[in-house]
C-alpha cells in the first residue's frame, strides 16, 4: 500500500470530555509540549490538565511512535490537541499504511472502529476521518458514516 496520509479529527465540549486518553498518549509521548512560549516545560498529565484548565485557549503538540490502535502500534504519529474557549479538538495525523491490514478500505474499518471506541469512552460528540488537508467534502468517514472519499475508492 502506498503511503495514506490521513487526519482523525475528534471533536467534544471542555466540561464534559474525558480527558484521561492524555494519560496513554504521554506514557508514549517522544514529545509533549505548548504552543506558548511562557509554558516552558510539562513534566506530566496534572501539569497538562493544569494548563488546560486555566486557559479558556491553549494548543498541546506531541507526538509518538506508539499510539495504540486496537492492539496495533502505529509510530510516526503527530497529535494536536487544541482548546478554544469550551471547544476541544484533537487531531491524529499518520500513515494509513501503518495499520498493515491487507488492503486500504479495511484499513479504514478498522480505524472507524477504534475511533468510535474512542469517541465514546472520552465523551467526544464529533469525529472525521480525511486525507491530510482536506476540502469540507473530502472525508473517508465521520460520525454520520462513510463520505465521498470511502465509496470511491
Amino acid at each position: 500500500m502506498k503511503n495514506r496520509l490521513i487526519e482523525i479529527i475528534c471533536k467534544g465540549l471542555y466540561p464534559t470530555l474525558n480527558f484521561n486518553f492524555l494519560k496513554k498518549l504521554l506514557l508514549t509521548a517522544k514529545e509533549a509540549r505548548f504552543n506558548d512560549s511562557e509554558i516552558n516545560s510539562i513534566k506530566d498529565f496534572d501539569e497538562i490538565m493544569n494548563v488546560i484548565n486555566s486557559n479558556s485557549y491553549c494548543d498541546l503538540v506531541m507526538s509518538t511512535d506508539f499510539l495504540d490502535i486496537r492492539g496495533k502500534i502505529i509510530p510516526r504519529v503527530f497529535i494536536n490537541l487544541g482548546r478554544n474557549n469550551d471547544e476541544i479538538e484533537i487531531l491524529f495525523f499518520f500513515d494509513l499504511k501503518d495499520l498493515k491490514e491487507s488492503n486500504f478500505k479495511m484499513s479504514l474499518d478498522y480505524l472507524k472502529d477504534w475511533i468510535e471506541e474512542f469517541q465514546i469512552k472520552y465523551n467526544f460528540n464529533y469525529f472525521i476521518c480525511q486525507i491530510d488537508n482536506a476540502d469540507h467534502d473530502e472525508y473517508y468517514f465521520d460520525i454520520n458514516g462513510q463520505g465521498k472519499l470511502y465509496n470511491n475508492i
